[in-house]
């Protein structure tokens, strides 16, 4: 069972050091008053009338350039940390996997790039745990 191994404890310990993070820099946003928020796709895909979408095979993409997501934009801030304290589980859970050298890891994020920018569509929990890693 993953919540016995060790790699799911110190997951656990790694979402709560993501929220304290995610809640720092609210406090920093409110006082600078620069949004720290995620995009919503389905607003930006409205106002740029946005309606093709293509399929372009696996890429490598830079961490920075993901700046939203399609319908979970409220459960992560805009640097993808963490906001709600009911994802530690499944957040724990997609770590514990990544740091796990003998699993076979996760699939690849399926996202939808507009211009220079992405915004996941699946694979969320798994940017937040890449960018947890950052800070």
């Amino acid at each position: 069972m993953l919540s016995d191994q060790p790699n799911y404890h110190n997951a656990l310990q790694d979402f709560n050091d993501a929220r304290l993070k995610a809640s720092m820099q609210e406090v920093l946003a409110r006082l600078t008053g620069k949004s720290n928020e995620l995009l919503s796709y389905e607003d930006v895909a409205e106002k740029l009338k946005l309606n093709v979408r293509s399929e372009r095979g696996v890429h490598e993409i830079p961490l920075k350039a993901i700046v939203g997501s399609v319908g979970r934009y409220t459960d992560f801030n805009r640097s993808f940390l963490p906001l709600k304290n009911n994802d530690q589980e499944r957040w724990a859970r997609v770590k514990a996997v990544l740091d796990d050298l003998t699993s076979m890891g996760l699939p690849p994020i399926d996202v939808y790039q507009v211009g220079e920018v992405y915004f996941v569509l699946d694979g969320n929990h798994r940017v937040s745990v890449g960018a947890a890693g950052r800070f």
